[in-house]
C-alpha cells in the first residue's frame, strides 16, 4: 500500500489536483505551506542531472532552500515526518547490515539525517556528499560523523578494504544519469572488506526495476558481488526499491 506521503507526492510532481478527502487530503491540510514549497521545488527542477556538476549545483541549491525536503521530498521538509522515515530506513539497513561497530560510507549522505542515525546505532560513520553546502549544513547538525565532500567520479579518500558498509540512499540514480555508476561500483568492490556490504535503495529513476535488477546483477558479477537482495520493498512509508550486494 501507497504511504499518504508518497501517495501526494506522486501528484504534486503530476501536476495533478489533490484530493478533497481521505489520508492524502488530510496530510495536505496539515502542511499547507510545506505543499507550497514542494510545488515549488518541483517547479524549480528535481530531475537528476547528466554530470556530477550539474548533481552539485543542484544540492547545492537544495542545500538553501529547503535542505530537508530537498534530501526526501516526501516528508515535505517537516521534521516530524522526516524523523519517521529516517528511522524506517535506519531499521531497513540495522535489519540487512547489523551497525554496531561497523565502519560505514553514507554515500550521498545529503544533510546527514541518515550518517546521525546510523552513528547512534554504534557504527562508525563517515558521510560523503558532492555538495558542499550539503556538507555544510551537515556540519551545522552536528553528530558523531566525520564529513567529506566528494568529487562526484570516484572515492579518493576513503582507503582500500576499510569499510563493512556502504549505504546509498537515493544517490545511485543520479550516478545512473551521469553516467557514473560502474566507475562506483568499481570504488564501492575496492573500499569494502570481503564480506562487506553495498545497500542501495533506489537504483534508478528509470521506473524499470526489471532493468534495474539485471543491472546490479552485471555489474556485481563484473567486480566481485553477490547479490543478496534485488529490488525489495522493504518499506512501509518510502516506495524505494532495494539492493544488497555483499563483497566476496
Amino acid at each position: 500500500m501507497t504511504s499518504p506521503q508518497i501517495a501526494l507526492v506522486r501528484l504534486l510532481l503530476e501536476g495533478a489536483e489533490l484530493p478533497e478527502s481521505g489520508p492524502v487530503a488530510e496530510l495536505a491540510r496539515a502542511h499547507p505551506g510545506r505543499v507550497a514549497e514542494a510545488r515549488a521545488l518541483i517547479a524549480a527542477g528535481l530531475d537528476p542531472p547528466d554530470s556530477a556538476d550539474g548533481t552539485r549545483a543542484l544540492f547545492d541549491r537544495l542545500a538553501t532552500e529547503a535542505p530537508e525536503a530537498g534530501v526526501a521530498l516526501y516528508s515535505l521538509g517537516a521534521p516530524e515526518l522526516l524523523d519517521a522515515a529516517t528511522a524506517e530506513l535506519v531499521g531497513v539497513v540495522e535489519r540487512w547490515h547489523p551497525l554496531v561497530g561497523q565502519a560505514v560510507l553514507d554515500f550521498g549522505c545529503g544533510i546527514g539525517r541518515v550518517a546521525r542515525a546510523m552513528a547512534a546505532h554504534g557504527a562508525e560513520v563517515i558521510g560523503l556528499d558532492i555538495s558542499p553546502a550539503m556538507i555544510a549544513e551537515a556540519g551545522r547538525r552536528g553528530g558523531a560523523v566525520r564529513y567529506r565532500v566528494g568529487d562526484g567520479h570516484g572515492l579518493d579518500g576513503i582507503s582500500d578494504a576499510s569499510l563493512d558498509l556502504m549505504l546509498a540512499a537515493d544517490s545511485f540514480p543520479y550516478l545512473v544519469a551521469a553516467g557514473l555508476l560502474e566507475a562506483h561500483l568499481a570504488e564501492a568492490a575496492r573500499v569494502l572488506r570481503p564480506g562487506g556490504s553495498l545497500i542501495v535503495f533506489n537504483w534508478s529513476y528509470r521506473g524499470d526495476v526489471a532493468a534495474d535488477a539485471a543491472e546490479a546483477a552485471r555489474l556485481a558479477n563484473a567486480h566481485g558481488f553477490e547479490v543478496l537482495r534485488s529490488a525489495e520493498w522493504p518499506f512501509a512509508i518510502w516506495d524505494a526499491a532495494g539492493f544488497q550486494l555483499v563483497r566476496r
